[in-house]
């Protein structure tokens, strides 16, 4: 009995379709993972920004006062490092594919300079929070026969104080401290986490605590020295700088940025490694594009984190 066409779908004399190749122009196999890997992502990025954009709406003062903290001018400049980042990636993914090696190590090395960039200012940023303290102290009352505590302009003896500011400099015996202090009150109860410098210049006044009055502390600070106060460590009962323990918005805000950041130094090391293979000769045009996609992700999620840790 013959063979025809219709019992094998193609002619028996003919090798059957390759089912990788295919016809036509199929996508790479390595275009397909990288896809999948995003994807994978994005649904973890999509989680926890869930979950910051939940808890925001369930303490709208308490994350609209503490974003105020933040500094909208370094987190706006790196939100243009990033950008031109990604412009410089893309350049650099289509010199490669071109055979352009000068361009494409331009490119890469613009690429990388921005990625370093990025990571520099967020350093700075991390830094100032981490001397950024809240603490609460007592002043040793006056027993009789003895002299008044040296550090008089702490506050006067017997009483308890709190302090938000900048640590400037400390010894074995002394914190100095640059900021806001006022005599802690009794009403309402006092919760050091909920505390900013702004509601500690109320208290200063005379007024209670206020979430809706905290202007941003760069705004603050413009029009005014801040006066600084020497603090015996030995008089220091709490003591809480704004780490991601200070409070639920800064909780936060270290995963996110934290997270992200450690994507930014996953993506610095293979377009160093490509760059490195470029001065050397070598040219990987698809490994350049799986990674410029990549990058392209990073900046992408940096674009929503920005409004919604800084603006918002």
């Amino acid at each position: 009995m013959s063979e025809s066409v219709l019992d094998h779908g193609y002619i028996p004399e003919e090798h059957a379709p390759d089912p990788v190749i295919g016809h036509g122009d199929p996508t790479p196999p390595g275009k397909i993972a990288i896809w999948m890997f995003l994807a994978s992502e994005v649904m973890f990025f999509i989680a926890i920004l869930g979950s910051y954009i939940i808890l925001r709406s369930g303490s709208p003062a308490l994350f609209g006062k503490f974003a105020g903290v933040l500094n909208k001018w370094l987190a706006g400049t790196n939100t243009i490092v990033l950008i031109v980042s990604s412009l410089t990636m893309a350049l650099a993914v289509d010199a490669s594919k071109k055979g352009n090696r000068p361009r494409t190590i331009l490119c890469l090395l613009i690429t990388l300079g921005c990625a370093f960039g990025f990571m520099g200012i967020k350093y700075v940023e991390y830094m100032d929070k981490w001397h950024h303290h809240t603490l609460v102290y007592t002043v040793p009352a006056v027993k009789p026969n003895q002299p008044t505590p040296a550090a008089t302009e702490a506050g006067e003896p017997g009483k308890t104080y709190v302090i938000d500011g900048h640590l400037i400099a400390q010894d074995a015996d002394t914190m100095t401290l640059r900021g806001a202090k006022a005599e802690v009150p009794t009403q309402p109860p006092f919760n050091l986490h909920l505390i900013g410098e702004a509601d500690i210049e109320g208290l200063g006044a005379g007024h209670a605590p206020n979430a809706q009055h905290a202007a941003s502390e760069n705004e603050r600070k413009m029009d005014k020295q801040e006066p600084e106060f020497n603090v015996p460590k030995a008089w220091i009962a709490r003591d809480l700088n704004y780490g991601p323990w200070k409070n639920q918005f800064f909780a936060c805000y270290f995963p996110l940025t934290g997270v992200h950041g450690i994507h930014v130094i996953g993506g610095i090391i293979p377009i160093t490694i490509l760059m490195i293979q470029a001065m050397r000769g070598k040219l990987f045009g698809a490994a350049t594009e799986y990674i410029g996609l990549y990058w392209h992700f990073v900046d992408l999620v940096w674009i929503f984190l920005f409004p919604l840790l800084y603006l918002i």
